[in-house]
């Protein structure tokens, strides 16, 4: 790791990748966030709930017939 920091240290123009990474993590999040801000309310409660509606469907088919249906 010396050997790696002594030769990266001499090369010039590298202290800009850092900042460079920097940027893009926090630009990708600022992003994501206003993402997230102007997401639709309504699609965020479908969401949520989709996974808990199909499993109702297939557990009370279960309950009934004792059978599990493959969508016949």
């Amino acid at each position: 790791m010396n050997i790696l920091s002594h030769y990266l240290g001499k090369a010039e123009g590298m202290a800009i990748f850092p900042i460079i990474g920097v940027f893009i993590f926090f630009s990708f999040f600022l992003f994501l966030f206003y993402f997230i801000a102007k997401m639709d309310r309504g699609f965020v409660k479908e969401m949520e709930n989709l996974p808990l509606n199909n499993d109702t469907e297939e557990f009370e088919d279960l309950t009934k017939t004792k059978e599990i249906h493959h969508g016949e």
